[in-house]
């Protein structure tokens, strides 16, 4: 199970919430464990729910649209309460053909559930939440995905409930990772690993920037997972996350990347950089003090440790390497099913004007935070390169989520 309910429940009986609402695909795949396709394409126009009660001994429920049914069926769920709405898609079932499979039998169990199906997305949650005597609750709603109209819907069809807008304490409950979820990460970043490494194999003399991310997008894609960004970039242009182009890459030039991508849902994101041709004394020399400003703050990650001292560690002792006037400006983020979550950036402290999370972005770090440490490093005119590692915080340091050598790859 993905969902850390301990932790949920905790913070919700801190918060006097008595039912969470996900809409986001993000939170419904940690409430449900299942991940969909719909919710993801139509962004403004398609809402799927997850239902968790803070009372143990009441089930949650799964509000799922017509154009979902055959995912979910697929998938799952722990949570068995299902609910649909609007109408069924073109099915005919012939007399006495009847299911043969879990799979079947939760599509057709759905289909034909007209009990449990209504017209709108709002109805239908209002349905699963009076079925469970919450419509008179203090309602935490994942508000980030719920359109004005379906907003709508659901406040008319829950006059006497309170509703709080609560997509923050959903990013607060999932900061600690459980083991689940931990595994999904490591099979999202393995695959990471593998795109990128065939990429960098790629580089060549003369080689297309463009022809190198199509290579990275060719493996994502065959290992079930989809690319959100390949920024590739050489020579000159490796001074940034610059998008690849037709550019072709030159000897002695040095090149980048920093890629992500997400698989069911959970994501992954590194990076690195290398020199085609035998490197410089001062393509070495950058790609030392990444590598010494990297340590240094991957060396202050613990337990009760701070963003600020992350990020300061990193920066100091990346200018030490020979570059006082080096200017990164963070040193990582936390990651998850979101590419950034809660603590969002590792740099110095900001305000936060949220009812869920600490005054300031700088509070200590817990067990289980999952952390992508990054030091980028870029010299206009000559290049530049890049360490990206995910790391899970442990009590008195990290362990990382996957294996993930970095060293200047020299073609």
């Amino acid at each position: 199970m993905y969902l850390n309910e301990e932790r949920a429940r905790g913070l919700m009986k801190d918060h006097n919430i008595d039912v969470l609402v996900a809409s986001t695909p993000e939170n419904v795949t940690y409430i449900a464990g299942t991940w969909g396709w719909s919710n993801k394409v139509y962004v403004y126009s398609v809402h799927m729910f997850a239902v968790y009660p803070r009372d143990a001994g009441t089930s949650p429920a799964l509000i799922v649209p017509g154009q979902e049914v055959t995912y979910t069926s697929m998938q799952q769920s722990w949570i068995k309460d299902l609910y649909t709405f609007a109408g069924k898609s073109a099915l005919i079932q012939p007399p006495g053909e009847g299911a043969q499979t879990p799979e079947e039998e939760i599509y057709l169990g759905m289909y034909n559930n007209d009990a449990r199906r209504e017209k709108s997305p709002g109805a239908a949650l209002a349905m699963a939440l009076r079925d469970r005597g919450l419509d008179k609750s203090r309602i935490a709603l994942d508000q980030e995905r719920v359109m004005p109209n379906v907003r709508a819907q659901i406040e008319e069809a829950l006059p006497e409930a309170t509703i709080i807008e609560a997509s923050d304490l959903f990013r607060l409950i999932r900061m600690v990772k459980t083991p689940d979820e931990l595994g999904a990460m490591r099979a999202a970043a393995a695959l990471n690993e593998k795109a990128c490494t065939a990429a960098c194999e790629a580089v060549a003399e003369g080689a297309v920037e463009r022809e190198v991310a199509g290579v990275f997008a060719a493996e994502v894609g065959r290992g079930g997972g989809k690319w959100q960004w390949f920024h590739f970039c050489s020579g000159r242009r490796a001074t940034g996350i610059f998008p690849p182009t037709d550019k072709k890459i030159a000897k002695g030039e040095m090149w980048k990347f920093d890629a992500g991508l997400h698989l069911e849902n959970y994501q992954a994101d590194t990076g690195w950089g290398g020199v085609l041709g035998e490197p410089t004394q001062e393509q070495l020399k950058l790609w030392k003090a990444t590598e010494q400003g990297f340590e240094a703050g991957l060396a202050e990650v613990k337990a009760g440790a701070l963003g600020s001292a992350i990020y300061k560690a990193m920066l100091e002792e990346t200018r030490a390497g020979g570059y006082p006037e080096h200017n990164g400006n963070f040193a990582g983020h936390a990651i998850g099913l979101e590419q950034r979550e809660v603590p969002y950036v590792l740099t110095n402290p900001f305000p936060q004007n949220s009812e869920f999370l600490p005054p300031s972005s700088d509070f200590p770090l817990e067990t289980g935070t999952t952390l992508c440490i990054e030091n980028p490093m870029q010299i206009f005119g000559m290049g530049g390169t890049q360490i990206e590692k995910t790391v899970v915080v442990t009590e008195t340091g990290y362990e990382s989520v996957f294996p993930q050598e970095r060293k200047l790859w020299v073609v």
